[in-house]
């Protein structure tokens, strides 16, 4: 574990655990771009990652992490949005055996503007990063291997423990998914919920919906909510983010 442990540390990655079984990658990023990744052991064995690295090499670092780490039964990693700290890390996943999984419209979205967002990013990030922006050129666009109707969302039982993919809405992208660990009273905001000020990146938003689709996350009664980006915190999470928006 120590090995996948440095491994990480080189690609600026830290750890922690939130929670019994639940913990957060941070990506390390210039400005508000450190990305958060959620992943959370199962009652059966499984490991659920929400999210993911920008790239190819810290995505299979970071799986090599949980393995060494949590020994799984087996893994799957969720597509929250179609950015790259939702989708960038298929082809590491594809690689390490991880199962993937994105509602038709992430996939419609992926296949349509993944590459212009994979050099986006690695312009955003080039000054101040340059071995991450390398990273992220050589990473492919790749489809998550399970489609499902963003409608109807996906629900997956682990052991007896029921975990949601839900679309309650556009936010910070059209497609934005969360992900809800309802037994934990845990819930994976993604990029639909802000932690810093303000609203950040709003090229994709569906600012008009937005407001109303963090609010109606809050229905879940969620204690421990994790955002794309910034400090995990409670619901206040929801309520402020609502606030951000119909304040812009």
């Amino acid at each position: 574990m120590a090995e996948t442990t440095a491994e990480l540390r080189r690609l600026g990655v830290s750890v922690r655990e939130l929670a019994p079984d639940v913990f957060v990658a941070v990506v390390d990023s210039p400005n508000q771009s450190a990305a958060n990744v959620l992943f959370v052991k199962a009652r059966d064995g499984s490991v659920v990652i929400c999210s993911s690295p920008y790239d190819t090499e810290t995505t299979r670092a970071l799986v090599r992490y949980v393995r060494a780490s949590l020994h799984p039964t087996r893994i799957l990693a969720i597509n929250t949005h179609f950015h790259g700290d939702g989708t960038g890390g298929n082809e590491g996943y594809a690689a390490e055996g991880v199962e993937t999984y994105a509602s038709d419209h992430t996939i419609a979205l992926q296949t349509a503007r993944g590459m212009a967002g994979i050099e986006g990013m690695a312009r955003y990030v080039e000054s101040d990063n340059p071995a991450l922006a390398a990273r992220v050129r050589a990473t492919r666009v790749v489809p998550a291997q399970h489609v499902f109707h963003e409608g109807e969302g996906l629900t997956f039982d682990l052991g007896g423990e029921r975990v949601r993919v839900l679309f309650v809405g556009g936010g910070h992208s059209a497609d934005n998914l969360i992900v809800h660990f309802a037994d934990r009273g845990v819930l994976f905001g993604g990029c639909m919920v802000r932690s810093h000020p303000g609203l950040g990146n709003t090229a994709d938003a569906d600012l008009e919906h937005w407001a109303a689709s963090a609010e109606a996350a809050l229905v879940l009664a969620p204690r421990l909510v994790i955002p794309g980006h910034g400090e995990p915190g409670g619901p206040e999470l929801l309520t402020a983010t609502a606030a951000a928006v119909r304040a812009r």
